[in-house]
């Protein structure tokens, strides 16, 4: 399929609080507003559709050789004769491709009816699951995301559109009362395609897969690997391949930083202690009796120990990018003064994190140094051991705990982040992380040697790659609407914060009148 463009566009309607939301996604997009508008709202949902769409793979796989079929039946209800001719065309022209170094081969079209079946197989892999995947993330039964004042049903439609395509891919959720629906839509005027470097590499086995003589239901075992690849795999390897763009960016990994991670941070040793005592001890207490933990801090939670796993497997950090671990190493340097580390582990598989300040021989518990050292050790941790480009770094209010101009230094490492092609979402009160963005999306307008002269000038962002989101609340608590917000002719984003600021100005100036008489 073709590439597809850097943004996707998500359409929420009567979701949770937000009655309205229609926003294109960007390497950098910046959810603002009033509390209890839905900001954290949409960000979870946003994770869940990374995790739901990520997991891919296992939902495109037959199970069973009658699954395969029952599907043919349905989509080829005249017989298979042509899939069995058109894969085996696909099979050579995909190894010709593979081994085309010229470059003059840059794609193969697939033809029908393989794209029909291709729909189909996608369309079928929506199923039930993102709804389970959603509850999952949030907690809750996704009866209770409906908004509560809505009359019809809460829908989320994530739209992709091709470059080459009038027509978008879709993906569509809607919960009503009593049900919830699913569906994966390609249009069928939609060309389908595989692009060089777009599929997956080619097992070695599969150049055989265009022999004539094979029968459809043939396996071929390649010499020595005891590996047994047919038709049925060489179209689920094309599906796979096809994933990056029938997903988009939501098919790649997401990392969710909840805003009370400092909390997590210093507590979850208990919590894990006690998960893993209940674990051990089945029927004794009621599950009723143990709180639930709701999908992002669970996976926030694992997350923290594999991080532990990652560094002992790679302790020197030889597998990561340079570009990453130089980001890391600069807010360890410039912001914290010291380095995060991660002590043995107490217990099989179950890590200690450590601040160890710069001239120090000793390291400190995590729990005794500062907040700000708490709220960037999580960001720090996933950074370097877990997130790789192309995946979605989610951060709730990264200016908790951060004194302004600490607010405005981390704002550039956000940036820095970016940079280097890991997509960052963030919620945020704070209107020195605006401003500061501000300062960075315009200092792309300047030439690199005039950035130069200018404090924190080394790092910017053109305006294409940062989205902000504006969450307000609705007339008569009708639920809030999200409308993005571009630079103003001053070069801030209208915030709002401003009224603030001249609210309090003015409350002042009338005090200063009274003290006067």
């Amino acid at each position: 399929m073709s590439a597809i463009q850097d943004s996707s566009q998500l359409i929420v309607t009567d979701f949770g609080p937000i009655q309205q939301a229609d926003i294109n996604l960007r390497p950098l997009s910046v959810f603002i507003g009033p509390s209890n508008t839905g900001k954290s709202y949409l960000a979870i949902l946003i994770y869940a559709l990374h995790c739901y769409f990520g997991s891919y793979q296992s939902r495109l796989f037959f199970r069973s050789d009658q699954e395969f079929r029952s599907l043919l039946n349905f989509v080829l209800p005249d017989g298979i004769g042509n899939l069995r001719d058109s894969l085996t065309a696909i099979g050579k022209q995909l190894t010709e491709l593979e081994a085309d170094d010229s470059g003059a081969q840059n794609e193969v079209v697939i033809p029908e009816p393989v794209a029909a079946v291709l729909r189909a197989m996608f369309r079928e892999a929506a199923g039930a699951g993102l709804k389970d995947e959603i509850a999952r993330c949030y907690g809750l039964d996704t009866k209770l995301l409906r908004r509560r004042d809505a009359n019809g049903s809460s829908r989320v439609i994530l739209r992709i559109r091709p470059v080459e395509s009038a027509e978008p891919l879709e993906h569509h959720l809607i919960l009503k009362s009593r049900k919830v629906t699913s569906r994966t839509t390609i249009p069928e005027g939609m060309p389908l395609k595989l692009r060089r470097g777009s599929a997956r590499p080619m097992p070695s086995s599969l150049s055989w897969l265009y022999s004539p003589q094979l029968e459809f239901e043939d396996y071929l075992e390649s010499d020595g690997s005891e590996v047994r690849i047919g038709r049925i795999q060489l179209l689920q390897f094309i599906a796979d391949s096809l994933a990056v763009s029938v997903y988009g960016p939501f098919g790649r990994s997401a990392y969710y930083l909840p805003a009370d991670r400092t909390g997590i941070m210093h507590a979850h040793k208990a919590v894990i202690s006690a998960v893993l005592e209940n674990a051990a001890m089945p029927g004794i207490r009621q599950v009723l009796n143990t709180p639930l933990l709701s999908g992002i801090l669970a996976d926030f939670l694992k997350g923290l120990i594999a991080s532990d796993n990652a560094s002992r497997s790679f302790p020197e950090n030889m597998m990561r990018p340079k570009e990453i671990l130089e980001i890391c190493e600069k807010i360890e340097r410039e912001m914290l003064g010291g380095s995060i580390t991660i002590e043995d582990s107490e217990m099989l598989k179950y890590p200690q994190f450590s601040y160890q300040p710069k001239g120090w021989s000793d390291s400190l518990p995590l729990k005794n140094a500062s907040s700000m050292v708490s709220e960037l050790a999580p960001v720090l941790l996933y950074l370097r051991h877990q997130v790789d480009p192309g995946d979605v770094l989610i951060i709730e209010e990264p200016e908790s705990h951060l004194h302004p101009s600490m607010q405005v230094q981390f704002t550039r490492q956000l940036a820095a982040i970016v940079n280097a092609g890991i997509r960052v979402i963030v919620t945020t009160h704070s209107e020195w992380i605006l401003e500061e963005l501000a300062n960075l999306v315009r200092l792309s307008r300047l030439k690199k040697p005039d950035r130069v002269k200018i404090d924190g000038g080394n790092v910017a962002l053109t305006r294409d790659k940062v989205g902000a989101w504006l969450f307000q609340q609705g007339q008569n608590s009708d639920g809030s609407t999200v409308s993005r917000i571009d630079l103003d002719e001053s070069g801030l984003y209208p915030s709002g914060f401003d009224d603030v600021a001249i609210t309090l100005h003015n409350t002042w100036a009338r005090i200063s009148n009274q003290l006067e008489k």
